[in-house]
């Protein structure tokens, strides 16, 4: 082979070289869209004054509330009512509000409102309320979209963190 040669193919190598490491360095510790469930923010207000506190976008801290976010969905209905009447006279603390990017891949960018999570003082009991928005094609009653669950200590601290 002669000298041409030889630069042509490491020309193609470094070439090839570049790519690859281009790739893997998009992937470094990145969360794809699928891993987040379309999750995009999340909004912290203040339930006393209903003041913005923080907007979270960090993929991390998004991927870990999804993580905090699966719960056991076997709650019967007067579980449901106990923990609704453990709460009664309970002063609410946090709002978390979570976004969703669009499920339409094309129009609009807006961002669809998904779940509030209400933190009360000095409990281990939260409230999740669906958005009405975020169900697509039929309309639910409010009722139906009010959850409440127990979550452990390390959650609720989890929770906690994320407002400071």
């Amino acid at each position: 082979m002669n000298k041409k040669s030889y630069m042509k193919i490491g020309i193609l190598l470094m070439v090839g070289l570049f790519i690859c490491a281009g790739c893997s360095a998009q992937q470094g510790g990145k969360y794809t869209v699928e891993d987040l469930d379309n999750l995009a923010e999340i909004k912290i207000y203040s339930a006393e004054n209903n003041e913005l506190i923080k907007t979270i976008s960090d993929e991390e801290q998004l991927y870990q509330y999804n993580q905090c976010s699966l719960y056991d969905d076997s709650d019967t209905e007067e579980h449901q009512h106990k923990l609704e009447k453990d709460l009664e006279g309970a002063k609410e603390q946090y709002y978390m509000i979570s976004y969703k990017y669009p499920v339409a891949r094309f129009g609009g960018e807006e961002l669809v409102e998904n779940t509030t999570i209400t933190l009360y003082e000095d409990k281990n009991i939260i409230k999740m309320t669906v958005s009405g928005e975020s169900i697509k094609g039929f309309s639910v009653p409010e009722e139906f979209l009010v959850f409440y669950y127990e979550v452990s200590e390390e959650e609720m601290n989890f929770y906690h963190s994320l407002v400071e």
